[in-house]
């Protein structure tokens, strides 16, 4: 057969024409080519999808909540401990002592003027003797310890606060059950320490007491979180009122 430009335009043109004819698809071939793509595909969904019994923990919280109601008698310890302490017999102790204290002070700067200027405190022993502490030489402190204590009103006002305060330690003790308490009771004070502890002088010249003279609380707590040790709880039976026991 002779290969011409012909025969060879006919070819071509038979090979396009087969090209663009349809494929006729039976229904059948159809139906199962579409079962077969379900089939695959529903299977990789299958690997991708997380269920929550398989995939996610329960978060469901069935701990019942138990609210409790404390005994009047609790209650009322704490009402106690903060009228003693922060409302109450303490603050009315520096409110009286303040005025004596600042007349005293006149008098100290007239009589030794080189001690305005000097860091120094004074608080009450365990034999309720004023004492005094700070950046003073040995004559100095003994010149303002003298002066304190001939004073008889300030001697009197001034000794009863350490026993004023751990009253209302025992107080907040009692409250939270666990010989620890959780404001003032958690502080180690005792007749012994009082006079490291807690600086009176400054107490009386707080800023904060020249405009709320029971505002001294928040002083008086810096002074114990600065220079006590806490007491170790000795008990577990603490009862917190909303937190599930945590």
């Amino acid at each position: 057969m002779e290969i011409t430009h012909n025969v060879l335009k006919e070819t071509a043109a038979a090979q396009a024409q087969r090209q663009s004819k349809p494929t006729e698809v039976s229904t059948s071939s159809t139906g199962n080519l579409n079962d077969a793509v379900s089939k695959v595909q529903s299977q990789t969904l299958a690997d991708d999808i997380y269920t929550a019994s398989e995939h996610i923990p329960s978060v469901t919280y069935d701990k019942p909540l138990t609210v409790t109601e404390r005994d009047p008698a609790a209650n009322l310890l704490l009402d106690k401990m903060t009228n003693t302490i922060s409302f109450g017999e303490l603050p009315k102790k520096l409110i009286y002592v303040k005025p004596m204290y600042e007349k005293m002070m006149g008098e100290i700067a007239i009589e030794q003027p080189s001690l305005a200027n000097k860091d120094w405190g004074f608080s009450v022993d365990e034999n309720d003797k004023l004492v005094v502490s700070g950046d003073v030489t040995e004559d100095e402190k003994a010149y303002l310890e003298e002066k304190l204590n001939s004073n008889d009103d300030i001697v009197r006002l001034t000794k009863d606060i350490p026993e004023i305060f751990m009253k209302g330690q025992e107080y907040d003790r009692g409250y939270f059950e666990n010989e620890q308490g959780r404001f003032w009771g958690k502080y180690d004070v005792t007749k012994e320490n009082f006079k490291d502890i807690v600086d009176i002088k400054a107490l009386l010249e707080s800023r904060a007491q020249a405009t709320d003279p029971f505002s001294f609380a928040d002083d008086f707590m810096a002074q114990l979180a600065r220079n006590a040790d806490i007491i170790p709880s000795k008990s577990l039976k603490v009862t917190y009122e909303l937190n599930g026991g945590k």
